[in-house]
């Protein structure tokens, strides 16, 4: 798995988790969907871009 596949792979994880019924925080939700796509598209480096 690539760093970025690493960063995607966590920001989905915090995706599901924002969308359990319990939390169902949709605004943060979309927030990380938008930083996901934009690490995808390589408009922003992803968090673990930067490691060595």
């Amino acid at each position: 798995m690539t760093k970025k596949e690493l960063t995607v792979w966590a920001y989905l994880n915090e995706i599901e988790y924002c969308l359990q019924d319990e939390t169902l925080n949709r605004k943060r939700a979309i927030e990380l969907i938008d930083i996901a796509r934009d690490i995808q598209t390589e408009k922003i480096k992803g968090d673990f871009e930067d490691c060595e």
